[in-house]
């Protein structure tokens, strides 16, 4: 894939979840009060409506400016990714989903210094779209990283290409 089908591609699945990820919120905050809970599979799935002022799992509470740092060097990192080489499908996937989440949730912050979450796991912390679709960029990405060059990929900027004897 070009580097340049690459970026358009992630960025169209940014926006994509981007504008799902707002909707959602949107629908959430004019229809529940804030720590109203509707069970949607009794004992296993609900919709919790939260703010959270912090990070992942609630951590950096309080913490805006290292929460807005963080997330400006996420995407940095994430841009840097796309544009130094040509992406593999799964790291323009992952980097889609990364931008799309992180937009997302950094809005959130800029606008009212906490982030709606609503997705309540009777096991598991209350998280939003746009953290779902964090984590599942992360995994697309370390796939990425962990899965070996394919035959006649040109490597990213940087790499050596490898011989083979």
């Amino acid at each position: 894939m070009s580097r340049r089908t690459g970026l358009i591609l992630a960025l169209a699945l940014a926006l994509a979840v981007f504008v799902v990820d707002q909707r959602i919120k949107s629908v959430v905050e004019g229809s529940m009060r804030v720590g109203e809970s509707i069970t949607l599979l009794p004992g296993f799935l609900s919709l919790t409506y939260i703010k959270n002022d912090g990070g992942a799992f609630g951590i950096l509470g309080g913490s805006q400016m290292i929460l807005l740092v963080g997330s400006t060097v996420a995407v940095v990192v994430v841009l840097w990714m796309l544009l130094s080489g040509s992406p593999s499908k799964p790291t323009m996937l992952g980097c889609g989903l990364i931008l799309g989440g992180a937009a997302g949730n950094l809005l959130d912050r800029l606008s009212s210094g906490e982030v709606t979450d609503y997705v309540h796991f009777s096991f598991w912390y209350i998280f939003n779209a746009a953290d779902a679709a964090i984590v599942v960029g992360v995994g697309l990405l370390l796939l990425s990283a962990l899965r070996p060059e394919r035959a006649g990929q040109r490597p990213a900027v940087g790499e050596k290409q490898r011989t083979e004897s």
